[in-house]
C-alpha cells in the first residue's frame, strides 16, 4: 500500500564583505547602533562597559536592497495585527537577532549577493551540519530552524513507525511504500522521493528539507498535491502506485497557499460542478485550486490529511481541506499542530502515528 508524506533566512555591510567576499565599499552614510552586554538591544558585539554600553559603527551602504522590513516581515496574513514598526526599528542593527532573521529570510534558495547562499542553506558549503539521534538512528542535519527541523524529525519518526509495522512482512513487494513531495513554488515543486520501501533512504531524504526564502510565492500547495496525485496513481495510469492499495496523502503545511498552476476557468468549473460549500469563490484561486486537488484525490479514493505546522496556521483553510479530503474529525476539523515551538515535533509525531495506525488508514493488510 502507498503512503505519501507531502511536505512544503539586507546583507549588513561589514558582515557581507567579510563573510561573502563582496567587493569593498566606502565606509560612509550608514550608521548602525551596536549594544553591549548590559543593554536591552539585540546582541553582538558584546563589548561590556568598554564603550559605556553602546556605541556607533559605520557600515557600507546599499549592500542589499532587501532590508529587514522589505521581506514578508511581518506576515500580514498570519499576523494581521502585527506592525511593520518592529522590523523597521531593527534596520542597521547588527546582532544575533538581526543576523538570524537575515538567514531565515533568505532560506535555502535566495542569494544576497546574487551568487552565494547563506550559511543556513544546505546549498552552502559553509552550512554547519550536525548529528542527531531520531528513534535510535543517527542522521546529519542542517541548523535547527523551526518549524522545519521539527518537520524533518517527525517525518523521520513516522517513516520509522512504518518500517516497524512492515518488518514482519517477508516480501518486499508487499510492504507499504512511502514518498515525499515538496512544493516551494509552481516550478520548484518536485517529487523528492518516489514511492519506495527503502524507509531509511526516505528518512535520509527528509534530513535536508528546508524552507525557501521569504520572498515572492513560496507555497504552491496545488502543484504539490497534483504531483502527489500523479505519484500514487497506479502504473496503468502513469503513476508509481499499486492497483489494489490504500493510498494516503499527508499535506504538511502552514495552510497559506500563494501559488497555483491550474487555469482559473478550470477551477471555477470544478467548484461549480462539485456543489461543495468548501470552495471560497470570489477569485481566491490559490486556495480553491488546492481544494480542487483534494477533491480530485478523494474521487481517486485517496485520503488527504492536512496537518498544520508553525505559528499562524490558517485552520479555516486546513479544515476545508480535511472535509474535502474526507479526513475531518467528528467536529469537522483537521488535526491541530502545536503553537508552541517546544512541542512542534512531539505533536506532529503523534498526528503522524495516528494517521498510520488508525483503522481507516491502516497501511498493512
Amino acid at each position: 500500500m502507498e503512503r505519501l508524506a507531502a511536505s512544503r533566512a539586507g546583507v549588513l555591510g561589514l558582515i557581507a564583505a567579510n563573510r561573502y567576499g563582496l567587493g569593498a565599499a566606502p565606509l560612509m552614510a550608514s550608521q548602525s547602533t551596536v549594544y553591549g552586554a548590559a543593554a536591552s538591544g539585540p546582541g553582538l558585539p558584546r563589548v561590556g562597559g568598554m564603550y559605556g554600553g553602546r556605541y556607533s559603527v559605520w557600515i557600507p551602504p546599499s549592500q542589499d536592497g532587501d532590508r529587514i522590513d522589505r521581506f514578508n516581515n511581518p506576515n500580514p496574513t498570519s499576523f494581521p495585527s502585527a506592525s511593520v514598526s518592529l522590523p523597521r526599528s531593527l534596520r542597521n542593527f547588527i546582532g544575533y537577532l538581526t543576523y538570524t532573521q537575515f538567514l531565515m529570510d533568505h532560506g535555502r534558495d535566495l542569494r544576497p549577493d546574487g551568487s552565494t547562499h547563506v550559511e543556513l542553506s544546505i546549498e552552502s558549503g559553509n552550512c554547519p551540519l550536525h548529528n542527531e539521534n531520531v528513534r535510535g538512528r543517527t542522521f546529519q542535519f542542517p541548523p535547527r530552524e523551526q518549524p522545519m527541523h521539527a518537520c524533518r524529525r517527525s517525518i523521520i519518526a513516522a517513516m520509522d513507525i512504518v518500517a516497524d509495522r512492515n518488518g514482519v512482512i517477508p516480501s518486499v513487494a508487499h510492504r507499504d511504500r512511502v514518498g515525499i513531495v515538496t512544493f516551494d513554488s509552481t516550478t520548484g515543486s518536485v517529487v523528492r522521493q518516489g514511492l519506495t520501501t527503502d524507509y531509511v533512504g526516505a528518512m535520509q531524504s527528509s534530513t535536508e528539507l528546508q524552507s525557501v526564502g521569504d520572498k515572492g510565492t513560496t507555497t504552491a500547495t496545488e502543484t504539490g498535491l497534483a504531483l502527489a496525485r500523479d505519484l500514487v496513481k497506479p502504473a496503468s495510469q502513469g503513476g508509481q502506485g499499486r492497483e489494489d492499495s490504500t493510498k494516503v496523502v499527508v499535506l504538511l503545511t502552514d495552510g497559506m497557499p500563494n501559488a497555483y498552476s491550474s487555469a482559473d476557468a478550470d477551477i471555477d468549473t470544478f467548484a461549480a460542478g462539485s456543489g461543495s460549500p468548501e470552495f471560497y469563490g470570489g477569485g481566491y484561486y490559490w486556495l480553491d485550486a488546492a481544494l480542487m486537488q483534494a477533491g480530485q484525490l478523494t474521487s481517486d479514493r485517496v485520503d488527504t490529511y492536512p496537518v498544520g505546522i508553525g505559528l499562524g496556521t490558517d485552520y479555516d483553510f486546513m479544515d476545508r481541506m480535511a472535509r474535502t479530503g474526507a479526513t475531518a474529525g467528528d467536529d469537522g476539523k483537521s488535526s491541530r499542530g502545536s503553537g508552541n515551538p517546544a512541542q512542534y515535533e512531539q505533536r506532529l509525531t503523534e498526528i503522524f502515528e495516528r494517521i498510520i495506525t488508525e483503522p481507516t488508514a491502516k497501511l498493512v493488510k
